[in-house]
């Protein structure tokens, strides 16, 4: 994984919750708006922090979350997030967040971290791997290359454990549509009634479909299990570690090899 292109400071500001946006039964989709004239600098794939009084204790959290929408110059003070509630504490932080849109609070956060935003040659093959909400990274990064390049070489691959687990699938579908280039896969991790879709690992579902990813750009979204598997999996076809690009390899390094 590069790391030579300069990122933005980080910096902290002020913003409204404006829009709550339920995706699916347990995910939802957060509008963040910064005072009139503000630019949040922050680059595709990038995430902030977002600081909550979660345990309403007076202690205030700083929290992490994946930014989900590519900057837009025509609104420069808007980010977006997506917040899947998969334990109490994470459906108190959408309680949090209700709580700030109902009472016209804000809320403070800081942005933006990450080394692993989009920095590729966008005329080579892109490959996206995601399982579960990690797909928030991947809309947000292929929001910014159709932007630039509309008719690269992207395939999408996102896993998730049941079929009720996907959103914006619409939209997904929609920019396979209109993008000959652009090819989106879902995927079950077993097999379930009623899912005629593909089912196995990532890897076993991407080897299908390609035999030589030597010149791929892959970005991964998961856990530090999901990503070093698929990546030393897909080795076999080709992949190379040094284009990958994974928040996993910030916060959860490869473990050295102990010696024999």
């Amino acid at each position: 994984m590069k790391n030579d292109v300069k990122t933005p400071p980080v910096a902290q500001y002020d913003v409204c919750v404006t829009k709550i946006e339920s995706l699916n039964k347990h995910t939802f989709e957060i509008e963040l708006l910064a005072p009139e004239g503000t630019i949040l600098h922050y680059k595709s794939g990038q995430y902030l922090k977002l600081e909550l009084d979660v345990n309403n204790d007076g202690k205030p959290l700083w929290l992490s979350y994946t930014i989900s929408s590519r900057l837009d110059a025509d609104k420069p003070n808007k980010v977006s997030l997506i917040i899947q509630v998969a334990s109490d504490f994470s459906g108190k932080v959408v309680d949090c967040l209700f709580a700030a849109n109902t009472n016209n609070q804000s809320v403070k956060i800081m942005l933006a971290m990450g080394k692993a935003f989009l920095q590729t040659n966008l005329e080579q093959p892109h490959l996206f791997v995601a399982a579960g909400s990690g797909i928030s990274k991947i809309k947000c990064i292929t929001e910014e290359i159709l932007h630039r390049n509309p008719d690269a070489n992207i395939n999408i691959y996102w896993s998730n454990r049941h079929n009720d687990d996907f959103f914006l699938l619409e939209q997904f579908h929609s920019w396979a549509t209109a993008h000959k280039n652009l090819n989106f896969t879902t995927i079950l991790e077993s097999v379930q009634s009623g899912w005629t879709g593909r089912t196995g690992f990532l890897y076993e579902v991407i080897q299908q479909d390609h035999t030589d990813l030597k010149e791929t750009q892959a970005y991964l979204c998961g856990s530090p299990k999901m990503v070093y598997g698929t990546i030393d999996q897909l080795n076999a076809i080709g992949l190379q570690e040094r284009n990958c690009y994974s928040d996993v390899f910030e916060f959860s390094p490869r473990a050295e090899k102990l010696e024999a």
